[in-house]
């Protein structure tokens, strides 16, 4: 009774981050939008960047914490990134974060401006999009990242392209939130970016702003959640069928191999690419 409680609150809070997010754009959304292709690079990255701080600061919070309920949903019993290690070693990795967090801002802004170029008549007026409308064409938007996300994955984990791209995103063997989105510049766009954008690019002046920002505010949070090492009862994405979550992409980076999808399971049970263990 108290599992199917809680599976039902988190599902029914997923639909309410749709109603409340739509809600929340609609409020301050302009009356006229004239530069659209601004308008579309500068909102999507605030709306990452907001998502990425607000997040993080809460698993920080989590990492920091004693509370034996939060030590229980730790997914790996292997000690943090930063204990067990020489703390020579930990300072390089931070460093290594933080260029790579700068450099990746910008990669970010080049990527949703050339996109943009390519196609933009995405819907930016008064006609903002229902629930319906938001959570149908999220779905297909999620469909479209996991095939290219997975494909471009198999690709990174070939010998040659991991060693020379790849590598650099399993230096975290233990997963942490902040380490999803810590990856090489070719591996970001190719792996991270171009994923996310294509479906809405794809689906074009079906697609209302608000719904792409929605998409873009849960998909990072989703990414930052898979590699935040924690397993919480509250994870949305544990009880939706079909679907990836932090257990899931926890092995693989412990493994270093399986477990390619970043949304859905279909593709790795299809492609005999799950780990069963």
């Amino acid at each position: 009774m108290e599992f199917s409680l809680i599976k039902t609150c988190s599902i029914t809070g997923l639909f309410l981050y749709f109603l409340i997010g739509k809600l929340c754009l609609m409020c301050v959304w302009p009356t006229k939008i004239e530069e659209k292709q601004f308008f579309f690079v500068i909102s999507l990255y605030v709306v990452h960047l907001i998502t990425y701080i607000i997040v993080n600061a809460f698993y920080f919070i989590c990492y920091e914490s004693k509370s034996k309920y939060i030590s229980q949903a730790k997914i790996e019993q292997k000690p943090w990134p930063w204990d067990g290690k020489d703390s020579k070693v930990w300072n390089q990795m931070k460093s290594l974060f933080w260029k790579n967090v700068f450099i990746n801002q910008f990669i970010m802004i080049g990527v949703a401006y050339g996109s943009s170029c390519i196609k933009l008549d995405t819907r930016f007026d008064q006609s903002f999009p229902t629930v319906f409308e938001i959570s149908w064409q999220i779905l297909v938007f999620g469909v479209i990242e996991d095939v290219l996300f997975y494909f471009s994955h198999r690709l990174l984990h070939t010998p040659y392209f991991y060693g020379k791209v790849h590598k650099v995103h399993h230096i975290y063997n233990i997963t942490v939130s902040w380490s999803a989105e810590f990856a090489h510049p070719l591996e970001y766009i190719l792996g991270n970016l171009i994923p996310v954008i294509a479906g809405p690019i794809l689906l074009g002046s079906q697609t209302h702003m608000i719904t792409i920002l929605v998409f873009v505010g849960l998909a990072t949070h989703k990414t930052l959640s898979d590699h935040s090492g924690f397993n919480f009862v509250w994870d949305v994405y544990q009880y939706l069928p079909l679907t990836t979550h932090s257990e899931f992409h926890s092995k693989h980076h412990s493994l270093n191999t399986g477990n390619y999808s970043s949304t859905f399971t279909y593709l790795d049970d299809l492609l005999g690419t799950t780990i069963k263990k």
